[in-house]
Order: structure tokens, then sequence, then C-alpha cells
């Protein structure tokens, strides 16, 4: 599907997945195929992305992605909290403008719910969820003039990476 070559299933444990695969009815033998060659990386993280263990878990999920080629596969339960983070963080990390992570980040609010881009509720939304939790975690009062991808660097470097490891997957990606 897509040619994706690895996985970081930030909701599910490896005892989730597998119960998926054995359910019956259970339809996607490219996932399971993927699983079964060590390419989907199961963290079981919450939400709160400044947990300890949310960090250490994202960590892990990141050097997966340093150690295998992509195409890449980020997924959670809805796509919009843990996976919307990942991928913020990871375009952040290659470059991405302001306003391009948090347009990216708003299409599944736009799916989902139908907000549309230059309404309150989209901003609100916005402001309320990527924007915050960017900031947060690069440590600055206004993302739209930061330093993306030094925050996103420096953000991985906190949480455990190394220089060697960022450069990896900046090169994968």
């Amino acid at each position: 599907v897509g040619g994706i070559q690895a996985v970081m299933n930030l909701a599910d444990s490896n005892e989730l997945i597998e119960g998926y695969i054995a359910a019956e009815g259970f339809d996607s033998p490219y996932y399971q195929s993927l699983y079964e060659a060590g390419k989907v990386k199961a963290l079981n993280l919450g939400v709160d992305f400044t947990a300890a263990d949310f960090k250490s878990g994202l960590a892990e999920g990141l050097r997966f992605f340093a150690e295998n080629e992509g195409p890449y596969l980020v997924h959670c339960t809805e796509g919009k909290d843990r996976a919307g983070f990942v991928s913020a963080l990871l375009e952040c990390l290659m470059g991405a403008t302001y306003d391009e992570v948090v347009a990216d980040y708003m299409v599944t609010y736009y799916n989902y719910y139908g907000v549309e881009p230059g309404t309150d509720k989209y901003d609100a939304i916005a402001n309320s969820n990527i924007i915050k939790t960017l900031q947060n975690a690069f440590g600055v009062e206004d993302l739209s003039k930061a330093d993306l991808q030094k925050g996103a660097k420096d953000y991985m470097k906190a949480i455990g990476l190394t220089d060697a490891e960022i450069t990896d997957l900046m090169v994968n990606l």
C-alpha cells in the first residue's frame, strides 16, 4: 500500500496488534506482512506529550525510522493527536514552514469534522492543539517566528536522540 516500508504505531502494543491480526475479518495482509517482518514499531503511547514515557517512546519510534528506509506510515487511533504531533515534528525537522505545518495538521480536522480554514473554530483548534504543543516542545513563545528545524532537532536531542540518529532520520526522510 503506497510502498510503505516501516510503520510507527503510536497507539497499540504488540499484543494488541497480534490480537487484531488473529481476529476473524482482519483484512490487511500488507500491514500483517510488515508486522511479521519487524517493520511495525508498536509504541503504546498515551496522549500526554510532556510525559516521560511519551518522550522515551517517541525517541524509540524515531530511532526505528532512522534505522529503516521509508516511505513511512505514522498512525495512532484517529490520526490527529499523537500522529499529528509526530508528523508536524518530522515536517519541522525537514524544513517545512509554520503555515505548512499548521495547514497539514488541520487537514484531519477538515476531513473528520468539516472544520474550514479561515474560521474561528479552525484557528481555535490550531492554536490549542498543534501550535501550543509545538511551542511547549520547542520552548518558544511564538511558533510562527521560531526556527522550526532547530526546534525539532533540539527537541529530539532532549528526548534522547543523538546527532547521528537525527542525521540518519533526515537522510531517510
